[in-house]
């Protein structure tokens, strides 16, 4: 391994994703010279193909009601990181480039072009317009105290292998969700190695596995507004569910997503739950009456018709024919002949449909990661390590996992921002 004798780089940012831009651009801004290590071929992959490629980059909530609907209890340790970036100050640094945010279900905001890779187009010629330094295929093995003052990053560069100096270092180097985007969870080993306690890491905002097979047939059978509970497995209606969503949800080939399910899967992990209940509610501004009513109407209006035809309209074809199933058996009688009990049974999985999870589907496809360097170790006014100063970490390597919605890019934005701005004013310092 040679040794670079390149001029140190005032602050160093490892991992280009979106908590790895915004350090990089808070930094340079600041007058640091600064130089941002991606080990992929190109940045912020996951940012890019985030929201289904269209890119949820954030949301329009003013930060008290952001930290509020957030979802996770350590999001109080974003105030400081809010107040010098938030989603307003994201959203004028994008309109720069022409990035428009379009407004979605109450607060989310998408790209108005469809595409996720303008938000990163945006955000890397932002930084070198700021005379920051970006360099692809960098892979950081190593970060160690330079007996001179500052870091050694010791890795591969340009194929090859070499040591580089800095005066400050920012880790940004994500979770493990999604690690075909470039996540590995170096970053945690680094941490460990420098005494920060990592909690346990789980896969959150990730589909749900059912032990009920009939769902897996519906794949690709969606609802728009549905009201999904979590319970525990012991759990008797009397008691409160461990969580309520409302959202749009997915039947799918392994079981359950969607957003409302993605969001109470971070209540299963953060839970510790193994098997639980899930409970869907179809229609949440009905009561039983009138749904009851409806039933009963269009079933005496198609007397000679099954149950699946009579109430076509009312819930998905597929999903129809496997409640009719259910309650009727393989081969159901015409309408007119469906009991009041089976007709009661109808109605119980209108409002109440009841299934089993096992597990979620695995960190392989969370969007984001659960756990992650424990704040006991991190000054949120800063984000510098307590452990080593100089050494500062951001975005998903913290342990912080909100809903759907936007939350977690602009909490790795502005922790981001935030890292770099102080790691720059550290490093202007005497050395």
């Amino acid at each position: 391994m040679s040794e670079s004798d390149s001029t140190p780089a005032g602050v160093a940012v490892i991992g280009a994703g979106g908590a790895g831009l915004l350090a990089g651009i808070a930094a340079a801004g600041s007058g640091a010279r600064t130089v941002l290590y991606e080990r992929m071929p190109k940045p912020a992959k996951k940012v890019a193909i985030s929201g289904g490629g269209r890119c949820n980059f954030s949301n329009t909530l003013e930060p008290r009601a952001f930290v509020r609907e957030f979802g996770d209890p350590h999001v109080k340790h974003l105030g400081h990181a809010l107040k010098v970036f938030d989603n307003r100050a994201l959203i004028e640094m994008l309109k720069k480039y022409g990035v428009e945010g379009e407004l979605e279900r109450h607060y989310r905001l998408y790209t108005s072009s469809g595409r996720g890779q303008d938000v990163v187009d945006a955000l890397v010629k932002e930084f070198l317009a700021r005379g920051g330094e970006l360099i692809t295929n960098a892979h950081v093995g190593q970060i160690e105290a330079d007996p001179a003052g500052g870091f050694l990053l010791r890795g591969r560069f340009a194929q090859r292998e070499e040591t580089r100096r800095a005066r400050t270092v920012v880790v940004c180097t994500g979770g493990l969700s999604y690690p075909q985007t470039g996540s590995t969870g170096d970053g945690y080993q680094w941490a460990r190695g420098t005494g920060h306690a990592v909690t346990p890491l789980r896969a959150a905002l990730v589909g749900l596995r059912l032990e009920e097979e009939w769902p897996r047939k519906l794949s690709g059978t969606a609802w728009p507004d549905a009201a999904c509970r979590l319970w525990r497995i012991e759990d008797t209606p009397a008691r409160k569910p461990v969580a309520t969503e409302r959202k749009e949800m997915l039947f799918t080939h392994f079981g359950i997503s969607g957003p409302a399910i993605l969001d109470l899967s971070n209540a299963y992990v953060l839970a510790g739950l193994d098997r639980a209940r899930l409970t869907i509610d179809f229609f949440p501004d009905r009561s039983r009456e009138d749904l009851e009513r409806e039933i009963l109407e269009r079933l005496q209006s198609s007397a000679h018709r099954p149950p699946r035809l009579a109430l076509l309209g009312m819930l998905p074809a597929r999903l129809l024919d496997a409640l009719e199933i259910q309650v009727c058996g393989t081969h159901a009688p015409p309408s007119q002949r469906v009991t009041r009990e089976q007709r009661r049974a109808l109605l119980e999985r209108f409002k109440q449909l009841e299934l089993t999870v096992l597990g979620t589907r695995g960190m392989e496809w969370g969007e984001v990661t659960a756990g992650g360097l424990d704040w006991k170790d991190i000054d949120p006014r800063t984000m510098e390590s307590k452990r080593v100063p100089g050494l500062y970490f951001a975005g998903e390597i913290l342990d912080l996992a909100g809903r759907c919605g936007g939350f977690n890019l602009q909490a790795a934005f502005s922790t981001g921002y935030l890292a770099g701005q102080s790691a720059a004013r550290q490093a202007a310092g005497p050395s």
